[in-house]
């Protein structure tokens, strides 16, 4: 027994300690744990003070998710700019309560002019039906049009305006409406659903124009320009280029951003919104990029942005006056030469439209 303490005392001197393997494991252990603990704080302490937050917005979000009435209801009632309303701008949150056209389904044109209209605004659709959106063959190539809209804002009288949009669509099957409401403010929502239901729907047309439902359109000039030799046929987007216009910071402007929106101070040349062609390539492209640029309310600055972020620009058009702002009052030879220009009324859309089409001077 000497000897074996003897041999022990002489390794430990060797060694410095003794050997003993479940010590050296509960060291190790103890140390792991007071590691954990010292992590465990800061972690906390930063959990508790977001926790109001991501408590609201989840509740929120659940909120939007059980909604009865759809996204529509639940976004009204969310602040101007609440960041969960301004994720709100993806296409994917809304869904297509209306859309029996057979536009693209049977029917597969060269051009589809969309047509983003109020649901009560029936008076523009019917002038549009009366006059360009009646043209459906030129120069060989078949065109169609459509309107889109969203859900009535005001909830007084929302299922009577919603019968009738119903009826309307009875009739001429040529309205698609998906459930965000219909708003000035939500126009970047609105151009991101058109955009949405043209990439999924039709993505083999050549051409397709957004265009206001108060403009006059030449739809036999819109078909020359887009078959004149050198049109692109991909990554092609034109009509009327703004430069480089300056941000308004004005809280109570109706064109107001935010510098958490945009901190820039001008926008990116861009199409004014009135009415801008596209190749069928572009709307998922935008779809696409629109996932990491923060959304804001000016939705033609929106889609400049996007392109900008794409890193494509917008191919001018073949002459400016194709693209004309305010016509105040008939001119033959300028409505003769242009492709669009914004009107005031749905009457003088009618009156322009029957005098273009009559007897006039040779310009």
């Amino acid at each position: 027994m000497k000897g074996a303490s003897a041999a022990r005392n002489l390794i430990y001197k060797v060694l410095g300690t003794p050997i003993n393997p479940r010590r050296d494991f509960l060291k190790t252990t103890f140390k792991c744990l007071l590691l954990l603990s010292l992590l465990t704080i800061p972690i906390s302490l930063l959990l508790n003070k977001h926790t109001a937050l991501f408590s609201s917005i989840l509740s929120r979000y659940q909120m939007y998710k059980r909604s009865a009435d759809g996204p529509a209801k639940f976004q009204k009632a969310l602040p101007r700019n609440d960041p969960l309303r301004l994720s709100m701008i993806y296409p994917g949150n809304y869904h297509f309560i209306l859309d029996d056209t057979e536009l693209c389904r049977s029917i597969h044109p060269y051009l589809v002019l969309i047509v983003p209209v109020a649901p009560g605004n029936w008076i523009a659709r019917d002038a549009i039906r009366r006059t360009w959106g009646n043209e459906t063959l030129i120069q060989g190539e078949l065109i169609q049009t459509v309107f889109l809209l969203g859900v009535p804002k005001n909830s007084s009288n929302i299922k009577v305006l919603q019968r009738k949009v119903r009826t309307e669509n009875r009739l001429y099957h040529d309205l698609i409406q998906s459930d965000f409401i219909d708003s000035y403010h939500n126009l970047t929502i609105k151009t991101m659903v058109m955009m949405d239901w043209l990439a999924s729907r039709c993505p083999k047309v050549p051409y397709a124009m957004k265009i206001d439902s108060d403009m006059f359109l030449n739809v036999e000039n819109l078909v020359s320009m887009l078959k004149t030799p050198g049109t692109p046929t991909t990554i092609y987007m034109t009509g009327r280029l703004k430069y480089e216009s300056p941000v308004v910071r004005e809280k109570n402007s109706q064109w107001y951003v935010s510098e958490d929106s945009y901190r820039e101070n001008k926008f990116p040349t861009h199409l004014v919104g009135m009415g801008y062609v596209f190749s069928l390539d572009m709307p998922r492209r935008l779809m696409e990029i629109s996932k990491r640029v923060t959304p804001f309310y000016v939705e033609d600055a929106y889609i400049g942005v996007c392109m900008k972020t794409l890193g494509i620009d917008f191919t001018p058009p073949p002459e400016r006056f194709h693209f004309r702002l305010y016509m105040y009052e008939f001119d033959y030879c300028h409505l003769a030469k242009s492709i669009c220009a914004i009107l005031q009324t749905p009457d003088q859309l009618i009156n322009y439209w029957t005098s273009l089409k009559g007897p006039g001077p040779a310009c």
